[in-house]
């Protein structure tokens, strides 16, 4: 029974490895919290579309469909792939096993794990935006996973006042 466990729980993480290691980026985006820990969050699509359920306060349900997905690495080393859900603010993201969300709305992020009663989510992270890069595949050269994302050469040392000529 041990052994059954550990091949399934072996196979699942390989399944979930797969899932990250083929994303292909189409934007990236860091969040930072005031304890400096930082959230990277990478952007992309599906071939196909992902139907999920949305359902309203009153109990109705609609269907949503989306191409969208994010991969989401937090600042223990967690990694995760989520799809998009609709949601009535912001944007959310959800695991296929509904264990993590990411929520994004204007500038600042949530992540979200089950809580282990199955009632809801706790937060893990929040954070805003402090670096973002439109296209990571064709901006290799600019990575914003290390290093700062201060443009070069932005805030250098003056060279001394700057004077105006007047016209006369």
């Amino acid at each position: 029974m041990k052994i059954v466990n550990c091949l399934a729980f072996t196979l699942a993480v390989l399944l979930a490895g797969c899932a990250t290691w083929t994303f292909e980026p189409t934007r990236s985006q860091r969040f930072v919290d005031e304890s400096n820990n930082y959230v990277h969050v990478d952007y992309g699509s599906e071939k196909e579309a992902r139907t999920s359920v949305f359902q309203f306060s009153n109990g109705a349900k609609m269907p949503f469909r989306s191409k969208l997905k994010v991969r989401v690495e937090l600042p223990d080393g967690t990694r995760f792939v989520a799809y998009q859900r609709m949601s009535p603010a912001g944007t959310l993201y959800m695991t296929d096993d509904e264990e993590y969300e990411y929520f994004e709305q204007a500038t600042g992020c949530i992540v979200a794990r089950r809580a282990q009663d199955g009632r809801g989510y706790l937060i893990k992270y929040q954070g805003v935006l402090c670096a973002s890069v439109r296209n990571p595949l064709e901006e290799k050269k600019q990575s914003i996973r290390a290093g700062s994302s201060t443009p070069h050469d932005f805030g250098r040392e003056s060279s001394g006042p700057r004077t105006v000529e007047q016209k006369k």
